[in-house]
């Protein structure tokens, strides 16, 4: 059998450039987006669980709800803390799968630093334009942090992956329609959906992965 130098040699050059841009395209995309599609996801899901979770707690134990108002708090800490230590694992298995070193490494810190950009403009932008009074709704609030959101999906997807940023979209139609439409109803309505936009976005990655 012929060895890999001479397999390399007898490539055409314009061959051997289409392997090589080929080979560094794909280790830039497994570098940068090292787990973000599956961590993405995860999120999607943490706040469809956080909203099932509230919305359960309502209609279920009123008297709870009524007496403890505070309850989202916990509810959406635990949440968010089992969401952070899940992100944490699915991103380093899958730095160790696709890139090593300090590429890598920086990669990952601008990852971080974009969505940490977009979880701060999801708090801070609704401050500055005076929405976090006694005098506006909740809902209000949530609407303009889901935009926020919504959008960092959307372009993150546009720079790396569409799969992404069709579930931003996704998570945006189905939290707007059911926040307008479906009245107190809307938490779980907006839940259950964001779940199957989860679901597609799954059945969607594996589909693309195993081509």
């Amino acid at each position: 059998m012929p060895n890999t130098e001479q397999e390399a040699s007898a490539l055409p050059p314009e061959q051997s450039w289409d392997a090589i841009h080929a080979t560094m395209d794909r280790a830039r995309s497994s570098m940068y987006v090292a787990g973000m599609e599956s961590i993405m996801l995860l999120w999607g899901a943490v706040v469809a669980l956080g909203l099932l979770g509230q919305y359960a707690l309502t209609i279920l134990a009123p008297g709870f709800a009524t007496a403890t108002p505070w309850f989202p708090g916990p509810l959406w800490g635990v949440l968010t803390v089992a969401g952070v230590a899940a992100s944490a694992v699915l991103g380093h298995r899958a730095s160790n799968e696709n890139a090593m070193g300090t590429a890598a490494r920086r990669a990952g810190i601008r990852v971080f630093l974009f969505w940490l950009t977009v979880a701060s403009a999801a708090f801070v932008i609704p401050a500055a334009a005076g929405l976090w009074t006694a005098d506006v709704e909740g809902i209000t609030i949530a609407r303009v942090a889901v935009g926020i959101v919504a959008l960092g999906y959307v372009l993150f997807g546009i720079m790396h992956r569409p799969v992404i940023a069709a579930v931003g979209v996704g998570f945006a139609l189905v939290f707007y329609l059911s926040s307008h439409l479906a009245g107190d109803a809307a938490p779980a309505i907006s839940a259950v959906g964001t779940l199957v936009v989860v679901a597609l976005g799954w059945l969607w990655i594996r589909g693309s992965n195993n081509r």
